[in-house]
Parts: structure tokens; C-alpha cells; sequence
């Protein structure tokens, strides 16, 4: 542990988002400890290319005992975080009639359970980090799919809508004790979750989703880390996915009327062919 160096821990951090967030805070010198489900040794060994100060831990975010026994190594390996991001998730691409009650609430328990189970066990730590002077901040990583509903993603969608509200929630709770919260809401990000997303997912959703555009990864996570770095809550990189945010939240039925003239054409067109 180096003290003149500031401490990042990120959840999700082996592939995706978070793995390209944790090139980014260890280009900005930033000590970063990653944990993941999987892939944890192959990113860990990338990333200590770029710089040695990286550490990996494997987790599961639906077991809050797992996170405390891990968090705990972490704080002895590199200090209590300057910044948490959590940026743990899956996505299961189907109808509501198709969705099993067990892939709903996978989606559930990983998303958004997973989000307060990373919380819970990182808030000691957080803290502990305010003792020691600091200002940390929890970020938690949700999706544009938080803030407006999309065909096909019943599950996702829900879980997403609960992290914004998580958030919001925190944000207010934690203010006082000099804990800072965000949330970052993307359009689709072109990563592993949306690649392996698009060979069976509905058109129907491919196409709205357009709505909010798509990123490269490498675009939407600079954006996302401007935003985490400022004092910025909601983060929404992508100009076609913030304009999509406002006008649903400022005029709601003017939007919800655009999205339905918009699915009655693609499942026109889909019906057609």
C-alpha cells in the first residue's frame, strides 16, 4: 500500500465497464482492487501490464458474507477506497411470458440485491476511509434501462429502476456522513454482456434501443469516469441518451406516445417479412 496513492475498488472489474473504468484509475495512478464472478486472473494480469498496483479478488454479490471476507483483504492490501464502483450486473434478454421466475429473479438478486449487498459490506470501509480525512464515493453502475422502461427487458428493467432508487436513497442517507453517491445510466455499450446479448435477443428490442444509441466502450467509459470524477449524481453518457432521459422525464406522455408509434411500426414491418 502506498499512501500518497488514492484507493479504487471495483466490482465487475474483470471485463466490460468496469474493466475499462479500472484502466482508466490506474492510468490516473489509482491503486485498484477488481472482483468478479469470474475472469478475475486473466484481467488481473492485463491490468498489472498497465501498472502493479492491481489486485483481484474473486466474489459473488449475492453472498454479503463473501463480499465482507474480501473487502476485508482488500483494505489490508491497499487501504480503505477513495471510490467503490459497483459495476456487477446481468442481463437476461427476454419477453415476460418467456422469462422464467428463476431468470427474473436472478436478474434481480445479482442487479440490484447485489448493489445493497456491496454497500452493506463496503460501508465500514467507507468510513473508515472518512476517518483517515478522505471523501470516498460509492458509484453505483445501473443503466439508461433505470430510468425508462424497453421491450424484453422486464427483469433488467426492474432491477435497473430499483439501483437508481437505491441510490437516490443513499445519496441522501450518506451525504451527512461525507459519503458521496452516484449512479451512472448508459445507453448500450458495446461489451461482452450486450455481444453475447445480441445472438438471440428480439429485434423488437434491438430496435428501440437505437432510441438511446449504442457506444463504444471505450467512448462511453470516458464520458461515465468524467462524470464519476465530478460531483455529478446521474451520470448519462451519450448526447442521444441523455435528450431520450429528459424529454421521458419532462414530458412522459408525449414520449410514451413516440415509443408506441415506434413498436407499431417495427412489429408491422416484423409481421410483414
Amino acid at each position: 500500500m502506498k499512501k500518497n496513492m488514492k484507493t479504487a475498488w471495483v466490482t465487475g472489474g474483470s471485463s466490460g465497464i468496469g474493466l475499462e473504468l479500472s484502466k482508466r484509475l490506474l492510468q490516473d495512478r489509482y491503486q485498484v482492487c477488481i472482483f468478479a464472478h469470474t475472469g478475475i486472473e486473466e484481467a488481473v494480469i492485463g491490468l498489472q501490464k498497465r501498472s502493479p498496483a492491481v489486485c483481484g479478488f474473486e466474489i459473488d454479490v449475492q453472498n454479503e458474507n463473501t463480499l465482507q471476507a474480501k473487502f476485508a483483504e482488500a483494505v489490508t492490501a491497499f487501504g480503505p477506497p477513495d471510490l467503490l464502483i459497483n459495476s456487477a450486473g446481468i442481463v437476461v434478454a427476454k419477453s415476460f411470458e418467456d422469462m422464467s421466475a428463476e431468470e427474473f429473479l436472478r436478474q434481480i438478486n445479482i442487479n440490484l440485491v447485489g448493489s445493497r449487498n456491496v454497500a452493506h459490506a463496503a460501508l465500514a470501509y467507507l468510513k473508515q476511509a472518512v476517518q483517515q480525512g478522505k471523501h470516498p464515493k460509492l458509484v453505483f453502475i445501473a443503466s439508461a434501462a433505470g430510468l425508462v422502461g424497453c421491450y424484453g427487458y422486464t427483469g433488467y428493467c426492474s432491477s435497473k429502476f430499483g439501483v437508481v432508487g437505491l441510490a437516490e436513497v443513499l445519496r441522501m442517507e450518506l451525504r451527512s456522513q461525507n459519503i458521496d453517491v452516484a449512479v451512472v445510466c448508459p445507453p448500450e455499450v458495446d461489451t461482452p454482456l450486450v455481444a453475447e446479448e445480441r445472438k438471440n435477443g428480439s429485434p423488437i428490442t434491438a430496435a428501440l434501443k437505437q432510441l438511446g444509441g449504442s457506444m463504444p466502450v471505450e467512448k462511453a467509459c470516458a464520458e461515465i469516469y468524467d462524470g464519476i470524477l465530478s460531483s455529478q449524481f446521474m451520470i448519462i453518457p451519450g448526447t442521444q441518451a441523455r435528450i431520450l432521459a429528459k424529454i421521458s422525464r419532462v414530458l412522459p406522455d408525449v414520449y410514451r406516445g413516440q415509443i408506441d408509434k415506434k413498436l407499431d411500426k417495427i412489429i408491422s414491418r416484423l409481421h410483414a417479412s
